[in-house]
């Protein structure tokens, strides 16, 4: 397995994005820590306030992840959280259908190799943490996985049985889901890995599970072994934990919608985008039909949105400390809850995640907390041996693939190095014409009536090498429609839907060909990597 490198100032990622991994001066007054500077993780580790009480949440964590059927090295990991000096590295996601894209698999790894790196620097425990967006309710961006089919992809998604409106975590699969199995694995090829995927999949999702139990089974199965522990705020035990952030933002929401709005204007000033709007209320409420309601403030009141259902600020706060799971956190809250659960010395974050944490830091503040380091996720492109072979045919960089087909194709005909195959043969012509002018005039001295035979037979020759010339058009044209359909491949195979591979391709598809191991391996090979650069993989 080759690792190379590319900067993201040559792929389509936002300004922020790559001014927050080159340093900009523009952009360092919005996050407390520079996420490539090493004294920085020990100045965060040095200074975390963490109050919550240790024994509660290892207790709380232990009943989460036995849900998932949590491995030793698990368990180990949430022991050691009852140790006062133990930090976390956090990263998250969606609950995606059978994992979701490639780069749910690349935030993990960052967090593993980034807690195993940082407890040796720092001399302290560091615990790797995937928290699961249990409280998210887009089901049918949870509910869609691209397959890659014909180096095409190939959409499906799953219609559950179950409401599209609650949390997406509590949807079952239902009756319906061994057929849509069956018909995912009829669309990915045969391999000698095919059963072993197969295998881990069944193991983890049945039409018993829920997308919740299913994702956190796959996850753990996957990387239980590498000491990673689930967290997530759908759960009882863990929402008591929580109850001073949950109502703080209620008490405090004047406050703290200024400090988002203030922040998100300078943001803007500074020439960059807002990734997250601003509201007023930062909490959703559950009904009794379990669907996760939108709370807004107006004319001092709470009020769910499409429903009678009002509180007083203190009224809520009551109903919040009475019922503390009936509420859900918005994606500005969802950080601050993490880190009153669980020391967090960086969060992982993808190059959206960056860019609403550039809205946050005074967020935080106003909890009382720091905001952690934001050390982006490793980002990469898999290039497969087929693929391989063919990108060094052609005259484009990696990056030159994230065009459009029609201007890839453009270019490449401007680039070809193809003979000019007029002037060739005009030369050619000119040369016989030359030549046959002496011997034409030779013949017809000798006999003046085979000079029309002389004339016709050059005729007839300069016929022959327009023929000739025809016949090296079609196989220059037939070279470059072979090109063309190269420049497709790759394209389709490296940015999917005009898109990076990571955001598109699901990363079962890799384990099917690879097999379920080249996590593990992937794992190792980034343990001497940092995510300041893209990656391109060769497997």
């Amino acid at each position: 397995m080759k690792i190379q490198s590319v900067s993201f100032q040559e792929l389509p990622f936002s300004k922020l994005f790559k001014d927050y991994l080159s340093g900009s001066e523009n952009l360092t007054s919005f996050f407390e820590f520079d996420p490539f500077s090493e004294p920085d993780y020990q100045k965060r580790a040095d200074t975390i306030h963490f109050t919550t009480n240790r024994d509660h949440v290892a207790d709380a964590l232990l009943k989460f992840n036995h849900r998932f059927d949590a491995q030793d090295q698990t368990i180990e990991s949430i022991e050691k959280l009852r140790n006062g000096k133990t930090v976390t590295v956090v990263t998250g996601q969606q609950l995606i259908l059978f994992g979701g894209p490639l780069f749910t698999i690349y935030k993990i790894i960052t967090a593993i190799v980034y807690a195993k790196r940082l407890e040796k620097s720092l001399k302290r425990p560091v615990i790797p943490v995937f928290w699961m967006a249990d409280e998210d309710h887009d089901y049918r961006e949870a509910a869609t996985l691209n397959v890659p089919q014909s180096d095409d992809i190939n959409p499906l998604f799953y219609e559950s049985e179950e409401p599209g409106y609650k949390r997406v975590s509590e949807i079952g699969f239902g009756t319906n889901f061994n057929e849509f199995k069956n018909q995912l694995k009829e669309l990915l090829p045969e391999t000698d890995f095919s059963n072993n995927l197969w295998n881990l999949m069944n193991s983890c999702y049945s039409d018993s599970e829920t997308f919740g139990s299913a994702f956190g089974k796959l996850i753990l199965k996957l990387f239980g072994k590498h000491g990673l522990i689930l967290a997530g705020s759908n759960d009882h035990d863990i929402k008591k934990l929580l109850q001073k952030p949950l109502t703080r933002s209620i008490k405090k929401a004047a406050e703290i919608e200024k400090i988002l709005i203030d922040t998100s204007k300078k943001l803007l000033t500074s020439g960059y985008h807002n990734q997250v709007t601003v509201q007023n209320s930062n909490l959703f409420w559950i009904d009794d039909k379990d669907a996760r309601k939108k709370i807004s403030f107006a004319d001092g009141e709470w009020i769910v949105e499409g429903s009678k259902r009002k509180w007083s600020s203190d009224s809520l706060v009551e109903e919040i400390l009475e019922q503390p799971n009936r509420f859900s956190p918005n994606v500005f809250l969802r950080p601050v809850l993490q880190n009153f659960l669980i020391p967090v010395v960086a969060y992982v974050a993808g190059p959206g995640e960056v860019a609403y944490y550039a809205q946050m830091r005074a967020f935080y503040e106003h909890f009382r907390l720091k905001m952690p380091i934001i050390l982006p996720r490793f980002s990469a492109t898999l290039i497969e041996g087929g693929i391989d072979r063919i990108i060094g045919k052609l005259p484009f960089k990696i990056s030159d693939y994230s065009e459009r087909i029609e201007d890839l194709e453009s270019m490449y005909l401007k680039r070809a190095d193809t003979p000019d195959i007029e002037p060739l043969f005009q030369k050619w012509k000119d040369s016989v014409r030359e030549v046959s002018e002496s011997g034409i005039n030779r013949v017809a001295g000798i006999d003046p009536t085979l000079k029309k035979s002389a004339d016709k037979t050059v005729t007839q020759f300069f016929t022959e090498l327009d023929k000739l010339k025809g016949k090296v058009y079609r196989s220059i044209k037939e070279d470059e429609k072979v090109q063309l359909k190269r420049i497709q491949r790759i394209q389709e195979n490296l940015f999917p839907g005009m898109n990076l591979q990571e955001r598109e391709v699901a990363f079962f598809y890799f384990m099917n060909k690879y097999d379920v191991d080249l996590w593990d391996r992937l794992l190792t090979q980034f343990e001497s990597e940092d995510p300041s650069t893209h990656k391109l993989i060769y497997v």
